[in-house]
């Protein structure tokens, strides 16, 4: 600590400097042992360690409700000269969103995780992405007027990750702790399938048409929440949006309902939050510091009462709310037929609606005038539209299709590879 100084003349001045936090007092290298519980609470009473970090915010939301869309709106705003962090995960093994991000709108920096759920990664592959967005060319160090080099990290979770170990993730290593600051954690909510979803006061623990795990994976992505987009509202009547936020603060007391089309809000509504607060985290979940090999305990209710964590099963071990989700991904060289392609997706929706949750593309169509199309599909509903001229996917070199519901199982999953191949156009 650096001593206080006195002044004489002609009075007595005493300037204090701040307590300095234990990212401030030692070297980088000094730290790979890992902090204590207590060291990483007190570093997150450092302002100048606050002051110095690169903002996070933690983008959730259950499949289809509009991550990518809202994802893209903040890369578009951002406009040119700002830097994002992106961490992307997918569930399934074929990555189809990070080809409808709009890069070209802002220097951001991303980092793809497919082939699974964050939640499942906390102390592995998160961990890596974070330390690679945060050593990249100046990342870490500080751009002109000693602002950091990288202006936000978002981090877009898969829609059936749970949010709260990827919360932890942040205090996990100490690079990453000095490095980010969790600023705070936004969903965003599908309103023409909310209530379809999640079934509204009296169906708990059922849940609503979607089933019981697609209902509690959705409560505990909003349960611990600062703000939820309610998106889609053009979807649905005034009356019905009311209902739905009205239920949503039942949920969350706590919660920021802001309602939008397409994902486009104020920003100022959204990020730079400075919601999250460890302290109280940890007053409503002792464990939240825990070693990494304690028996987890995601009780974090982020302020609003609501438990959260994975279901205890007979044997004691950890049953995760996406344990009863499969996904297939598909991908060929060549366009596709649009029409045969069309004709097939309605025969999947028709023949395993009631087991397909989500099914996403990217595609490129055969024709005299080809062109890439984009396929979005959530709760039985199918979308086939052209890709803007904006979005890298209009250079897609290959066709992708990914699909995610209950258990895929081998018989199932050759049919709709079949049907795809089927779809490709001949040479």
């Amino acid at each position: 600590r650096l001593p206080a100084q006195l002044t004489f003349a002609p009075t007595i001045t005493l300037l204090c400097y701040p307590a300095m936090c234990i990212f401030c007092e030692r070297a980088q290298n000094e730290l790979d042992g890992g902090l204590t519980p207590a060291q990483k609470r007190e570093a997150e009473q450092c302002e100048t360690l606050r002051e110095r970090r690169i903002r996070a915010t933690i983008l959730t939301g259950f499949l289809g409700s509009g991550k990518t869309t809202f994802l893209n709106f903040v890369l578009k705003s951002f406009g040119h000269g700002k830097r994002i962090g992106v961490v992307q995960n997918e569930f399934g093994s074929i990555s189809v969103d990070d080809q409808l991000m709009l890069l070209e709108k802002s220097e951001a920096e991303v980092i793809t995780m497919p082939n699974g759920c964050l939640c499942c990664r906390v102390r592995g592959d998160m961990v890596e992405a974070l330390q690679r967005l945060a050593k990249r060319p100046q990342a870490l160090g500080e751009g002109e007027g000693g602002a950091p080099a990288l202006d936000h990290l978002l981090i877009e979770c898969s829609g059936l990750s749970e949010v709260v170990p990827v919360a932890q993730t942040f205090f996990a290593d100490p690079f990453v702790q000095a490095s980010f600051q969790l600023d705070g954690v936004v969903c965003v909510a599908d309103a023409n399938l909310f209530e379809a979803m999640e079934g509204g006061v009296g169906a708990e623990p059922n849940g609503g048409s979607f089933g019981a795990d697609v209902a509690r994976l959705l409560r505990e992505q909003l349960s611990i929440s600062d703000v939820c987009l309610l998106n889609k509202c053009d979807l649905v009547d005034s009356t019905q949006r009311d209902r739905i936020g009205k239920r949503m603060r039942e949920l969350n007391p706590s919660v920021k309902v802001v309602p939008c089309r397409h994902g486009k809000v104020n920003l100022g509504q959204v990020l730079s939050l400075n919601a999250f607060s460890l302290d109280h985290v940890l007053s409503l979940d002792s464990h939240f510091l825990g070693e990494e090999s304690a028996a987890p305990s995601h009780g974090h209710g982020h302020g609003h009462g609501h438990g959260h964590g994975h279901d205890a099963v007979a044997d004691g071990e950890a049953h995760h709310a996406h344990a009863s989700f499969g996904s297939l991904g598909l991908e060929v060289a060549g366009a596709v037929d649009l029409e045969k392609l069309k004709a097939w997706l309605r025969d999947v929706v028709e023949k395993h609606g009631d087991k397909l949750v989500r099914i996403k593309g990217v595609v490129r169509t055969s024709g005299a005038q080809p062109f890439v199309a984009i396929v979005q599909g959530v709760g039985g509903h199918i979308e086939v539209s052209e890709a803007s001229a904006e979005q890298p996917a209009s250079a897609a070199m290959t066709s992708r299709m990914v699909f995610i519901g209950r258990l895929l199982n081998a018989t199932v999953e050759a049919e709709l590879r079949a049907g795809f191949l089927a779809a490709v156009a001949e040479a």
